[in-house]
């Protein structure tokens, strides 16, 4: 997976939100038991590969593309900071499990510590885990 740090800018910006500095991660989705749908954007949902930018006034989910690792334009989700309950990362062997509870359900991501290819990742991940106090 190749996805530039000003990829995921552009795109934020593209589809008219701020962009937090240094608070991008990747998320694998946890299909087992996701029945979420907020703002009609299931398709999000549907994705293997996403990345959440953390920021303070919301949580965009962004689908990246299995086999091509790019963005997929068009379908995203965002998650407002008054809709967000708890955010909670679970330390495991090889990274962490992501649980975001929302007023409308709970989405589960898997994210590693470090992504092949993405090298803006690690460090926004100690990022994310201090700004969520981890």
């Amino acid at each position: 997976m190749v996805l530039k740090s000003e990829d995921i800018k552009e795109y934020v910006e593209k589809i008219g939100y701020k962009l937090d500095p240094d608070s991008a991660i990747w998320g694998t989705s946890m299909p087992s038991g996701f029945s979420y749908a907020l703002f009609g954007s299931v398709s999000v949902l549907d994705m293997n590969y996403n990345v959440l930018q953390m920021n303070e006034t919301e949580i965009i989910v962004i689908p990246v593309s299995n086999t091509s690792g790019k963005i997929s334009q068009g379908d995203f989700l965002v998650i407002p900071e008054e809709d967000v309950e708890s955010v909670k990362f679970k330390k495991g062997m090889l990274g962490f499990t992501l649980e975001i509870l929302t007023s409308q359900g709970e989405l589960k991501f898997k994210v590693r510590k470090a992504m092949l290819g993405a090298s803006w990742h690690k460090e926004n991940l100690g990022n994310v885990l201090m700004k969520f106090e981890q």
